[in-house]
């Protein structure tokens, strides 16, 4: 799980991954108080590459919707460095058994159709659902994507 002193770390890769769509700072740290086991990092263990130990590889967020068995990925994220390791199918795998075991039968994410990361997401058995041509706005497509446990 995240702590406060993951903040910082955690914004920037977030910032690095979405860009003008990425949720603010503050975000994460309100987060943090409203659902913290489902706010996962992953930190380097052993040297891997020129990252130190103890950085972050990554990091996956989720929610409950209102219906509370109706849970959320909402972001995810591995560093450059980290990319291709399988760190984010560990911590979509970890986030995903948190909300299974807090009584969600129903995952949803939301996924530009151009991301690579749809081919994790439907190997982890989320399919598609439906398509949005301007989820974010004009022009900014997602697809919704259904994991059903």
């Amino acid at each position: 799980m995240a702590t406060k002193a993951d903040m910082a770390e955690i914004f920037q890769l977030e910032q690095g991954a979405f860009g003008t769509h990425c949720y603010p700072d503050f975000l994460f740290r309100q987060l943090l108080d409203l659902w913290p086991s489902y706010l996962l990092v992953a930190e380097n263990e052993a040297a891997l590459s020129q990252l130190p130990v103890g950085a972050l590889l990554g990091y996956t967020l989720g929610g409950v919707g209102e219906a509370k068995s109706q849970g959320w990925v909402l972001s995810l994220a591995v560093t450059e460095q980290a990319r291709g390791l399988g760190i984010g199918k560990a911590l979509l795998q970890h986030l995903i058994g948190r909300l299974t075991e807090e009584g969600c039968q129903q995952l949803r994410l939301t996924v530009h159709p151009d991301n690579s990361a749809a081919g994790l997401y439907h190997a982890l058995g989320f399919e598609h659902e439906s398509t949005e041509p301007d989820y974010f706005g004009p022009n900014e497509p997602r697809q919704v994507l259904l994991h059903t446990v």
